[in-house]
């Protein structure tokens, strides 16, 4: 009998000669392996190759990291690698507070393109939208830059400057914006008001952390100055934690319902979502606004409430983010997000978009150039809970539909007009005049028209510094000037939410939406409610 010393050589001299054996003629036993062990074959033969015959020096980590990047790509637009630099971005925008723009971001056509543009940031103060291609940074151009370098270059100290150069779709050439970096407050309700003395409104941006007692503080004090009904606002909200999502769903359905549910190909990815858990629920007439950045979770909220005909829904198709992520981590402290699941509303729609066999760039110019917009799949049909038709295959469509007119999407002048805040520094030079409406933002809200001679002071200082804007093109957009001219002085005077609250006044698809209130209405009263469909332009 072999000594304890001896199996152990022994055990050594097999693991040598397999080792060897697999080494040499491991391509004989190619044809025999899994396509998943044929591909680790693959990958281990590269880079082994790579080791030993490549001419120049080998930085490993960059190799390793595109490989896993270049992997992640061929799954889905949302399974993507996160460097630890991302890691710590991403979990201080869920509960921390960060220096810079304020966009999220994705790597589309080999750009950085923006997805979502954070309220009260330097990106919004500068009108930044979603579906902006930032081709430069400082003049040196941003194609294939490496995921991981972007908020690198976009991120800096309070106050320091940073020029990048946007392609913008409608807009024949790309044009430069100035961004003053700034602290990026992390909340989730950018406004909330009372529109009129029965109707309340509520803008959330995003589902983090603190959503839930945000909106239940926001609700209450909304109830105690007569709230009888609620406009919802979800537009670019790009969604965020999937429990937050199921608390706001709760605070409008009575009883445990089925908010969501998902489905993977482990059984331990599918998961169920109830509002089993005590709150206080509201039951007066809701309508939620949506747009084709509303995503992820707030399209969960959005499709529960529509299953259950609890909410009418305004606006446009949703972005149809359905995909269910998990980071796993990586030892050197990076993660990989890897997509385990898919969401299902209530009644089985699924909220994913298809995205195979087109390219992520594809995948996002369906959300940003107007042509080529996606449409649910009607014939995947399924019903509401009083037997309303509702589509799957890819977002929510709302029961009204209403595009969204923005008069400053093209116009580069007015760009540049929130670029050099030419509309603060309008409102500082008639700060003395204005000071008489500072103490009761209700009445000024009401009351305060911008007049003529404000309009004429913007369009000299806008000379002044270099902008040039045709003057019938000036004169073309002076309801919309107006509103800005207003909403910066109530945030010159007040704060921020009331400067989103004043924005307001030429929203067309909000003064759409409080027009179908008895549609609401009917949801909640008529069991044979039919859903109605209205296109305006």
């Amino acid at each position: 009998m072999l000594s304890k010393r001896s199996r152990y050589l022994l055990y050594l001299i097999v693991l040598v000669l397999a080792y060897f054996v697999y080494s040499n003629y491991k391509f004989l036993f190619y044809g025999y392996l899994s396509p998943e062990g044929q591909s680790k074959v693959k990958v281990t033969t590269v880079m082994d190759y790579i080791n030993r015959y490549y001419v120049d020096s080998v930085d490993w980590h960059a190799t390793g990291d595109q490989a896993i990047k270049g992997a992640l790509q061929t799954l889905d637009p949302h399974s993507i690698y996160l460097s630890r630099a991302e890691v710590k971005a991403t979990e201080e925008s869920f509960e921390g507070r960060y220096q810079g723009i304020g966009i999220q971001f994705d790597i589309v056509g080999n750009y950085p393109a923006v997805i979502a543009v954070i309220p009260g940031s330097p990106a919004e103060r500068v009108g930044l939208q979603a579906g902006d291609k930032i081709i430069k940074i400082e003049g040196r151009s941003t194609f294939k830059m490496d995921r991981d370098s972007v908020p690198k270059k976009l991120k800096g100290p309070k106050g320091s400057k940073v020029r990048v150069t946007i392609k913008r779709e409608g807009v024949d050439k790309p044009f430069d914006v100035t961004l003053v970096r700034d602290e990026i407050p992390i909340t989730t309700i950018n406004t909330y008001c009372i529109l009129d003395k029965k109707t309340g409104y509520v803008w959330l941006n995003r589902f983090a952390t603190t959503t839930s007692d945000e909106l239940e503080q926001a609700l209450d004090e909304l109830e105690r100055k007569g709230m009888k009904r609620l406009v919802l606002d979800l537009r670019d909200n790009g969604g965020g934690l999937l429990r937050q999502a199921v608390e706001v769903v709760a605070k409008f359905i009575e009883g445990n319902k089925l908010v969501v549910f998902t489905r993977g190909r482990l059984k331990r990815f599918d998961e169920k979502f109830y509002t089993d858990f005590p709150r206080k629920v509201r039951t007066f007439p809701l309508i939620l606004l949506i747009n084709h950045n509303t995503a992820s979770a707030s399209e969960i909220v959005a499709g529960a409430l529509q299953d259950y005909d609890r909410a009418l829904l305004v606006g446009t198709n949703s972005f149809g983010k359905g995909l269910v992520q998990n980071e796993f981590g990586l030892p050197d402290g990076s993660r990989i997000r890897l997509t385990i699941s898919k969401y299902y509303t209530p009644s089985g729609r699924l909220i994913q978009r298809p995205y195979k066999n087109i390219s992520r760039e594809q995948y996002y110019d369906e959300l940003w150039n107007d042509s080529l917009k996606f449409k649910p799949d009607t014939t995947k049909v399924y019903y509401t809970s009083k037997g309303r038709k509702v589509y799957g295959g890819g977002g929510i469509q709302p029961d009204i539909v209403v595009p969204f007119k923005n008069p400053g999407k093209s116009a580069v002048w007015i760009l540049k007009l929130l670029e050099k805040r030419l509309f603060f520094e309008t409102v500082e030079k008639w700060s003395s005049d204005l000071k008489i409406w500072s103490n009761d933002f209700d009445r000024f809200n009401r009351a305060f028209h911008v007049p003529a001679a404000m309009l004429q002071t913007l369009y000299k200082l806008a000379v002044k510094k270099g902008v040039k804007i045709p003057r019938s093109q000036f004169n073309l957009q002076r309801k919309y000037l107006r509103n800005r001219l207003k909403a910066e002085i109530a945030r010159h005077f007040w704060d921020n939410a009331r400067y989103y609250q004043v924005l307001l006044e030429n929203d067309n698809q909000l003064n759409t939406a409080l027009e179908h209130f008895k549609d609401a209405e009917g949801l909640l009263k008529t069991e044979g409610y039919r859903q109605k469909k209205q296109n305006k332009n």
